[in-house]
This record gives structure tokens, C-alpha cells and sequence, in this order.
């Protein structure tokens, strides 16, 4: 799905798309690395569209996980399943580290089994594991939780071997997912709530791990990786610290209660604006259901540990668009508060008596159970198979060009694709093992209301009403707000010049003038629409049937 093609396609020999020049491995999480002449490259087969801010930037340092994918490659280059597989392999050594986390810091081992279940079925966990392409995030958390055992352990038993290699399983969860930042916030309220040694003390044995990511941080933004230039998605919280404070407080309610409750957070990240009613009636919902477990918890350490644990660790990953899949660090601390809820509710017989409150926590306990143990595992293996229907939204016929001849050496030019499908034509036909065309242009993705003329032998002119670049998909390649288009603006592709004409109130053109190397005559140019009843390509006939325009 989406980026799993993107990642064949760099792994295999005959991409015209080679490896950026950084410290990744293959490039396989910064191909669009900020350098205005490779997104021309890139749009140049259609990887991203001809909008695409010149300086759009999505690098991220992620080697172990790229070789992850590269023994994919090398071991079952044909065999998805195998590559499902190994998610699931690394989801399974995540839930043993749990499990190991929950017994070392849970006195209760039924409160430790119920949190387990509580994370283990967590129904937002079925698209991140089943996608391929987030295997990073797993690999991460191994790596994390692995430093953050080890570090507890030192603090406990003082032994520096264990500060070592804590240290280094947090590098290597550092080369696998920016994400692993999140394993300071645990260590953070360990060190504030449960070592032995005081808080104080606690916070300064912090600092070497603190100074290793302060050394990843320093070598990852130096290397040039990061995300610039897309707000949309991402929101750099060094370089614009008032707009992630604005995302903090608009994205922080919708994740912690999508990880409480059920809704998926993607419900509102796909809704392309912020929504208040809905993050004030997310923040009432979380409300609700966290008073009566803090009130019932609050008494002992290890739950305000759990608690901040939580609040500390989901910061990192509101840098960008919320989104299930970032929940993974901050569902541990959250699974343990549940399971250890419910532990005192239905074991220890708390919250008995007849008054209303007590009454309330126990609704609360019902509430929470009917959510995490029965909807969640239902909902779980639908959310898992939720990757191949993403999938299926995405056609893959308008990857096929059947008929055309030495289709090596031409330009191909089209018209109405689905935007998804236009992105992936090229990672679908090297998947396949077909030949690519010489350059693959997409100049629109909308289907009605188009009109076409010849202003002279090698410019094609194409207006719409209505305008171009509709809807949010467009916008997560070019903000327009803060990225806007001026009026006789260019984008100069290798033999394509698209010049941008009459501006609307959205400041999106309504008129395009392609100008190319070369007469539209040329046998090398071929112009197709795709027909959406037909579920094909339709020859345009430019010179015939424009010539009198």
C-alpha cells in the first residue's frame, strides 16, 4: 500500500529515482528531501505532482529500518505476506517487553495481565501493524522499551554495564523512528515518581540518555533530515514553536481520547481543519473517563509514573497529523492505568459503597471494559485488514498503458487519473517489472469541466472554471496559505514548462499553459485522459482537434 510500492521501487536496480545524497541507507524515508532539483526529478515521473512546493521536505533518518526492508527485498521481494509477517514478529516481541515492563512496575500480576490485554488488543494497533511500511514504529518501541527496561534496572541495582547498553538500545531505537524520543518522557517520570533515589537524583541520571538525543538531534537536523515546508502533516517544533503549540493543544485531546476511547483519531486529521466542537467534546470525553481512575489510583506512585509516563510521551508525535498509529508509546502508560483501574475496581472491590461517585467509577470501569476488552478486540482484526481496503481505494489500472509502443522513449501526458493512482503509476510498474516512460507528467487529477486550445505549435492550454488543484489532497504537497501561487507563476520540469494563469479567490489557477521542448506533433508526446465509466486511458488528439482553437 501507498509507500510499501515507493519502497520497492528505490530497493530495485532499474529506478530512475536513485538514493538522495545523506546518511540514509536507500533513501527510503527521504526520498523527498527538500532539494528543489530532485522534486523536479520526482515530479518528473509523477512521484509527486507538478504543485509540489519546490523545498517540500519529508527526511527522515531511519538506516535499521531500511535494512529491515532491504532483507525484505532481498529474501521475499515477491511475498507481502512474509513481509506482514515481519511486523508481526516484531508487534509479538513488543507485547513480551510489555508484559516484562508491566510485572517489573504493576505489584498486582492480575493487574499486569489485564493492562497486557488492554495493550495487546488495542484495536488502533491493527493498521500500524499490518502496514508494512510503519514496520519503523515497531522497531522503535523494541529498541525503546528495551533501554527503558535496562534503565530501570540500573537505577535499581546500580550496575553501569546496564546504563551502557541502555544506552545503546536507545541509539539504535534512534536510527530506527524519531518516535523512540518518546521513551525519555517514561524515563523522565520514572525518574520524578518511582527512583529509589529521589527525584532529584532521578532527573540527573536522566542526562545521559538526555545528551543522546540531544547528539542524535544535532546529527539528524546538521545531516538535513527533518520535515520543512509541510505543515499540513508536519510541524517542526524548533523552527515554529507557536504553530506546535497550537497543534499541541488542538492535537493532544484527540489522540489521549482515541487511545481511551474507540473513535480513531484519523477521523479528525483527515478532516483537513480544526474542528473546536470536536476537540472540545474530545476533551469532555477523556475528562470524564480519566477523573475516576486518577481519583482511584492517585494514592500510589507507580500510577502518577504511568500517568506522566503517558502525558510525556505522547508530546513527540504531536508534531504531526493525529493519526492511530502514533499511539504506541502512549498506549503503554494508558493500558497500564486501565488494566490497574480495573484491578481495583472488580478485584479489590473499591468503589462499593452506595454514594454517587462510587457509583460513577464503577459505570467508568464498565464504560472502559466495554471499550478495551470487548469493542477493541472485535474491532482489532478489522483494523488490521483495513490496510488492504486503504489499498483497494487506490486503483491500479491507471498504472497500465497497454498499446503503446517503445513506450521508453516517450512523454506521456495525463489528464484525470486519481490523484492516489497518479502518485504510484511508477512504483506499480517497477513492482511489476514493466519499463517506464522517458517522463511521466500528471497535470490534473479533476475530470469535468476541462477545455483545451493550441495558442501556437508547442503550447497546449488547459482552463477549468471551477480552477485546479481541489480538495486536501493537493494541500498536503503545497500549503497554500503560507506557500501561495502568484499569478504567471512556472514550474520548469525536464521539457515541460506549466505556467499558472488567472488565479481564482482560492488563489488556485484556473488556467495552465503547458509549454514544452518540442512541437505537440512529436511522436514522443502522447496526451491521455482517463475515462473514469470506461476505466481506461483516451487518446487526446491534440493537434486534430484543436487546431482550429
Amino acid at each position: 500500500m501507498g509507500d510499501d510500492y515507493i519502497h520497492h521501487a528505490l530497493l530495485s536496480a532499474n529506478s530512475p529515482i536513485v538514493k538522495p545524497p545523506d546518511l540514509s541507507v536507500f533513501g527510503l524515508f527521504s526520498f523527498i528531501n527538500g532539494d528543489p532539483e530532485r522534486n523536479r526529478l520526482l515530479m518528473d515521473y509523477s512521484l509527486i505532482p507538478w504543485w509540489t512546493y519546490a523545498e517540500l521536505k519529508y527526511a527522515f533518518w531511519r538506516p535499521l529500518s531500511e535494512m529491515s526492508h532491504w532483507l525484505d527485498h532481498v529474501l521475499w521481494p515477491d511475498s507481502p505476506w512474509m513481509m506482514h509477517l515481519h511486523n508481526i514478529a516484531w508487534y509479538l516481541l513488543v507485547l513480551v517487553l510489555v508484559s516484562r515492563l508491566y510485572r517489573t512496575t504493576l505489584s498486582a500480576p492480575l493487574a499486569g495481565v489485564l493492562a497486557l490485554a488492554v495493550y495487546a488488543l488495542d484495536s488502533s494497533h491493527g493498521f500500524a501493524v499490518s502496514w508494512i511500511a510503519n514496520r519503523n514504529a515497531l522497531i522503535a518501541l523494541s529498541f525503546a522499551l528495551v533501554s527503558l527496561l535496562l534503565y530501570m534496572r540500573w537505577r535499581r541495582e546500580q550496575g553501569r554495564r546496564w546504563l551502557f547498553v541502555s544506552l545503546i538500545a536507545l541509539v539504535l531505537s534512534l536510527l530506527s523512528a524519531e518516535s523512540a524520543i518518546s521513551v525519555f518522557g517514561y524515563m523522565g517520570a520514572y525518574a520524578l515518581f518511582l527512583d529509589k533515589r529521589g527525584p532529584l537524583k532521578g532527573v540527573l541520571a536522566t542526562l545521559p540518555h538526555f545528551a543522546v538525543i540531544v547528539a542524535w538531534w544535532v546529527i539528524y537536523k546538521t545531516s538535513g533530515f527533518g520535515a520543512a515546508n509541510a505543515d499540513s502533516y508536519y510541524v517542526d517544533p524548533v523552527n515554529h514553536p507557536i504553530t506546535f503549540l497550537g497543534k499541541l493543544i488542538e492535537r493532544l485531546p484527540v489522540l489521549l481520547a482515541s487511545q481511551w476511547g474507540f473513535i480513531p483519531a484519523e477521523l479528525y486529521g483527515f478532516s483537513g481543519q480544526t474542528i473546536i466542537g470536536y476537540v472540545v467534546g474530545c476533551l469532555v470525553v477523556l475528562l470524564l473517563l480519566l477523573i475516576p481512575v486518577m481519583r482511584a489510583l492517585s494514592r500510589t506512585r507507580t500510577s502518577m509514573f504511568w500517568f506522566c509516563g503517558m502525558l510525556f510521551s505522547i508530546l513527540p508525535v504531536l508534531t504531526a497529523l493525529p493519526h492511530d498509529r502514533l499511539l504506541f508509546f502512549t498506549g503503554i502508560g494508558a493500558s497500564a492505568l486501565v488494566g490497574n483501574f480495573f484491578y481495583h475496581i472488580y478485584s479489590l472491590k473499591h468503589c462499593n459503597g452506595a454514594g454517587l461517585f462510587n457509583r460513577y467509577s464503577r459505570g467508568t470501569a464498565h464504560v472502559l471494559l466495554a471499550f478495551h476488552l470487548v469493542l477493541a478486540p472485535l474491532l482489532l482484526p478489522l483494523m488490521a485488514y483495513s490496510t488492504k481496503v486503504w489499498a483497494s481505494l487506490i486503483p491500479h489500472q491507471p498504472s497500465y498503458f497497454s498499446g503503446i509502443k517503445d513506450i521508453e522513449s516517450k512523454r506521456i501526458v495525463l489528464f484525470s487519473p486519481p490523484i492516489a493512482s497518479a502518485m504510484v503509476i511508477g512504483p506499480l510498474r517497477f513492482y511489476r517489472g514493466e519499463v517506464m516512460p522517458d517522463r511521466l507528467w500528471t497535470i490534473t487529477t479533476l475530470n469535468d469541466g476541462l477545455s483545451f486550445s493550441k495558442p501556437d505549435d508547442s503550447t497546449l492550454q488547459i482552463a477549468r472554471a471551477e480552477g485546479f488543484l481541489q480538495g486536501q489532497a493537493e494541500e498536503a504537497f503545497r500549503n497554500f496559505q503560507e506557500q501561495p501561487l502568484v499569478e504567471g507563476e512556472s514550474v520548469t520540469l525536464s521539457g515541460l514548462k506549466i505556467v499558472m494563469k488567472d488565479l481564482n479567490n482560492e488563489g488556485k489557477p484556473t488556467r495552465l499553459l503547458l509549454h514544452f521542448d518540442r512541437p505537440l506533433s512529436d511522436e514522443s508526446l502522447l496526451f491521455l485522459k482517463w475515462d473514469n465509466e470506461e476505466n481506461r486511458y483516451q487518446k487526446l488528439n491534440i493537434n486534430s482537434a484543436y487546431e482550429a482553437d
